[in-house]
């Protein structure tokens, strides 16, 4: 894997990743140079910035290439989608890690602090997929891949999915993720992800009705480095995106993503998707759908008692405890 970092000395100890003695590539071909290329809005500095191959990232997967900062100026997931609205499709499967930043973000602009000892992560890869076949899978793929990782590295958790896209861990939200698709002539050419995942360090942010607390790894007993984990998202990432061209297709992960569902037999209420954050249900007007989770279709819309039609999206208040 290609890694472009600024990381030196105590900032490269929060991953482990013994960058800070690193082969220094002498030459870059035609490819490494497009990938750099392509890279280059991620980074804070350019010219401080070191093209270098480690070792320390090969069990990520078969990633191309890894921007890998101490600080992000912006979102580096906005700089991805602008990366391939600009240039098209990306020259390989890139990922970006800061250990923090400014302006990062959750669904619809909603902020995401980032707080140093957690994982910001986004990626993108060029796919060529149908688009019927596949789009139910498309934002399921991101969510599916944080709980599989969290669930190997910490084989006693149980994580689950809130739908759509957060994660929870002993009821508690400890990621939200991001997923975008670009698409042309019914086929799907790139996949676009964003991860914040709380690994040390449990940020304080206020209760809403939507997001009653917040967790971390370390606040439920599991002590992971960040580097471990990094490695571990990014892995089941990988093999989550190739699966999507397997025979199975979109199926699988859309048949995990239900089973890591810890909605279904819930009562819920469900609000329009655009509304921002509260912290009293009476701020809120009236809900779509309000009543116990039957299930999730094929296309994983929500499915609620009383409710005539599936939901396709969504915010989802709990109206009883999560334990």
């Amino acid at each position: 894997m290609l890694i472009l970092t600024d990381l030196d000395g105590s900032a490269a100890e929060a991953l482990d990743c013994r960058v800070r003695t690193p082969l220094v590539k002498s030459g870059l071909t035609k490819y490494t140079r497009e990938l750099v290329d392509y890279l280059a809005d991620l980074l804070p500095d350019p010219a401080a910035v070191r093209v270098v191959e480690s070792r320390a990232w090969s069990a990520a997967g078969d990633w191309d290439a890894l921007v890998l900062i101490d600080s992000a100026p912006g979102s580096q997931y906005d700089a991805l989608l602008d990366a391939v609205r600009r240039r098209g499709r990306p020259p390989g499967a890139v990922a970006a890690l800061a250990l923090a930043g400014r302006d990062f973000h959750g669904n619809r602009g909603r902020p995401w602090q980032t707080v140093r000892g957690n994982l910001h992560l986004s990626c993108q890869a060029p796919v060529d997929l149908d688009l019927g076949r596949c789009a139910a899978a498309v934002p399921a793929v991101a969510a599916v891949s944080v709980s599989e990782a969290i669930a190997r590295l910490c084989p006693q958790a149980a994580p689950r999915i809130k739908w759509i896209n957060d994660v929870l861990l002993d009821g508690g939200k400890v990621a939200g993720v991001l997923a975008a698709a670009q698409s042309r002539g019914g086929r799907l050419i790139t996949l676009s992800y964003g991860v914040g995942l709380n690994v040390g360090v449990t940020p304080s942010v206020a209760p809403t009705v939507f997001v009653p607390r917040i967790t971390s790894l370390a606040a439920a007993g599991h002590d992971i480095g960040l580097h471990a984990v990094a490695v571990a998202v990014l892995a089941r990432l990988r093999a989550n995106l190739a699966g999507l061209a397997d025979a199975a297709g979109g199926g699988s992960v859309v048949a995990r993503y239900r089973r890591l569902c810890g909605d279904v037999g819930r009562r819920v209420a469900v609000y329009a998707e655009g509304l921002p954050d509260a912290t009293d249900p009476a701020d809120l007007p009236p809900p779509l759908a309000c009543g116990r989770v039957t299930g999730l279709d094929e296309s994983l819309q929500l499915l609620v008692e009383g409710c005539s039609q599936p939901l396709s999206g969504g915010r989802l208040r709990d109206l009883e405890p999560r334990l």
